[in-house]
C-alpha cells in the first residue's frame, strides 16, 4: 500500500546534521512518515518515492549559507520579508490566512516560485531551513538584544517584527508541504493528531501566610493602613494569617490547588504544578522549602489526584548546568520519599529566563524529559512558530537532544499585566487574545499550552477568565 512506502529525500551535501534533524522532525515527528535521507550534488531538496516518477522539489536557502556566515547576522532572513499569496495556487492547505511570509526562500514574485504539473512540483519556499530557524531559536544565538532579566525579548524577534508571532507559521509551512505531497501522492497518509490543552502552574508562592513571620505581617499591615489607607484589608490579612498559623491552611488565599484540580477534572484536563526546590538568587526564588511538611503534603495531594508534579528551576539556573541538575535531584528525592513516581519529568524556567542553546543542554544533561518555557515574557504567541511538541537541538554543538519542547503559548501575566501586553481585566481584550491563540492551535490539531500561576487565582476576575479559557 502506498501509505507505507518509504519517502526518499535527496539533500545537498552541506549541514548534513542540521538537515537530518529538521527532516526527521517535519516528516517523522509531525507527519509520521518514514524517510531515508541521501546526500546528493544538488541545490534543492528532492522528495520522491522509489519506483515512482513523481517528485517534489523544495528551495534551499538557509543551509546554503557559507560556513563563515553561519550563526552570524549575514545568515538571518532579509527584512522586510516577502509575502506569497497562496491563493495564486490550487493548493488546498490549512493556514491562518493566505498571505504567507517567506522566512527563507526565493522571490515569490518570480513566475517560477511555484510550479505544478502532474508529476512534479517545485516550491520556492525553503520550508526546512525556515523550520530549523524557528524551532532551534537560531536568531537568539545571533542577536544580542536582552531585557532586564537577560531574556531575549519578543520585540527583537523576526516573528514580532514581521507580524506573525500570533501565527504558528511552521504549522502553516507544514500544511503547505503536505498539500504538495498529497497532490503528487494522494494515497499517502499522515499521522493523525488531536487538539490538546496543557495547563501548568508555576508555584512561586504556594501560600501567602504559612511561611510569613509576624514581623513581615506587621510591615504589610502597616503599609495597608498608612500607605494604601485600606484598614479593612489590613484586618482581613491579620485574621487570615492567624487562621493559617493555627493550622487552617485552607484559609490561605494562595492555596488554590484543590480549586485548580477541581476545574481541570471538570474539563477532563490534567494540571502540572512546577515547584521551586532551591534558591540560587535569594528571595526572587520564593520563600518556601520543598521539604516543609506543608509542601510535602501538597505534593502528595497533587499526585493522589492524578495531576503532575514538575520542576520550576530557580532564577540563576538558565546558564548553570550543575544547579539545574541539583534542583532536579532535590525534586526527585522529595517525590521518592513521598512515594511519588511519574513516567516523565518536566517543567519551566523561573521568569522564563532562557539562553539558547545553553538551557536546552542544561535540561537534557539533568535528565529532564521536557521543557515548556519557550514563550516570550513580553508578548504571547508562537515563539517557536509551532504548536506541536518537538525534539530539541543544540545549535552550537550541532546535535539533537533527548529533550522535548512543549512551546508555551500563553502566560497569563504576559497578556494581562501593564508591564507587558497590558490588556487588563476590565473588558474582554485578554479573553479574545487568549481565545484566538487557542483557536489557532485547534485549527492545526496542535497543543494549547497555558501557564497560570496558582497565586493569581485569588483574583475573582482572573479566576473567571481562567475558567472561560479552559472551557473553550
Amino acid at each position: 500500500m502506498l501509505s507505507k512506502k518509504l519517502v526518499t529525500i535527496h539533500i545537498p551535501n552541506t549541514y548534513e546534521i542540521e538537515r537530518r534533524y529538521i527532516l526527521s522532525v517535519m516528516f517523522g515527528e509531525f507527519l509520521g512518515l518514514d524517510i531515508q535521507v541521501q546526500l546528493s550534488e544538488r541545490q534543492d531538496t528532492r522528495i520522491f518515492i522509489d519506483s515512482d516518477h513523481r517528485e517534489l522539489l523544495i528551495a534551499d536557502k538557509l543551509f546554503a549559507t557559507p560556513q563563515n556566515q553561519w550563526l552570524k547576522p549575514a545568515s538571518l532572513p532579509k527584512q522586510p520579508l516577502q509575502v506569497w499569496n497562496l491563493d495564486t495556487t490550487r493548493l488546498s492547505a490549512t493556514t491562518v490566512n493566505s498571505e504567507i511570509p517567506i522566512i527563507y526562500g526565493n522571490n515569490p514574485s518570480d513566475p517560477d516560485f511555484f510550479y505544478s504539473c502532474e508529476d512534479q512540483i517545485y516550491l520556492g519556499l525553503d520550508i526546512f531551513g525556515s523550520a530549523f530557524f524557528m524551532l532551534t531559536r537560531y536568531e537568539e544565538v545571533v542577536k544580542q538584544e536582552r531585557d532586564q532579566h537577560d531574556r531575549f525579548p519578543a520585540t527583537a524577534s523576526l516573528a514580532y517584527q514581521e507580524n506573525f508571532l500570533d501565527r504558528p507559521i511552521i504549522n502553516e509551512y507544514l500544511e503547505i508541504l503536505w498539500a504538495c505531497i498529497k497532490k503528487l501522492w494522494p494515497r499517502l497518509q499522515r499521522k493523525s493528531r488531536q487538539f490538546k490543552t496543557y495547563i501548568s502552574h508555576d508555584v512561586d508562592e504556594p501560600f501567602r501566610y504559612a511561611f510569613l513571620g509576624i514581623g513581615r505581617l506587621a510591615k504589610h499591615c502597616g503599609g495597608d493602613m498608612l500607605k494604601r489607607r485600606t484598614p479593612l484589608k489590613a484586618l482581613k490579612n491579620a485574621v487570615c494569617w492567624y487562621q493559617v498559623k493555627e493550622g487552617k491552611v485552607e484559609a490561605d488565599p494562595c492555596n488554590t490547588f484543590d480549586l485548580i484540580m477541581d476545574l481541570s477534572e471538570e474539563h477532563n484536563l490534567k494540571s502540572a504544578f512546577y515547584f521551586i526546590t532551591d534558591h540560587s538568587a535569594g528571595s526572587i526564588d520564593g520563600s518556601y522549602n520543598i521539604n516543609h511538611p506543608l509542601i510535602r503534603q501538597l505534593l502528595r495531594r497533587i499526585h493522589q489526584r492524578g495531576h503532575e508534579i514538575g520542576l520550576h528551576t530557580s532564577y540563576n539556573t538558565y546558564r548553570d548546568p550543575l544547579q539545574t541538575k541539583k534542583e532536579f535531584e532535590i525534586l526527585k528525592q522529595a517525590c521518592t520519599e513521598e512515594g511519588i513516581q511519574q513516567e516523565r519529568w518536566g517543567g519551566r524556567q523561573h521568569y522564563l529566563r532562557w539562553e539558547t542553546p545553553t538551557t536546552f543542554q542544561n535540561w537534557a544533561n539533568a535528565g529532564l524529559d521536557y521543557d515548556t518555557t519557550l514563550s516570550f515574557a513580553d508578548v504571547a504567541g508562537f515563539r517557536c512558530g509551532v504548536c506541536y511538541e518537538f525534539p530539541t537541538f543544540n545549535l552550537k554543538k550541532r546535535q539533537p537532544l533527548k529533550l522535548t519542547e512543549y512551546p508555551l503559548i500563553v502566560m497569563e501575566c504576559t497578556v494581562i499585566d501593564q508591564r507587558y501586553m497590558n490588556l487588563g481585566l476590565e473588558d474582554d481584550g485578554a479573553l479574545q487574545t487568549m481565545a484566538t491563540y487557542k483557536q489557532r492551535c485547534q485549527r492545526f490539531n496542535g497543543d494549547f499550552t497555558l501557564l497560570w500561576h496558582n497565586s493569581r487565582l485569588i483574583d475573582r476576575r482572573e479566576l473567571t477568565l481562567y475558567n472561560e479559557i479552559i472551557s473553550l
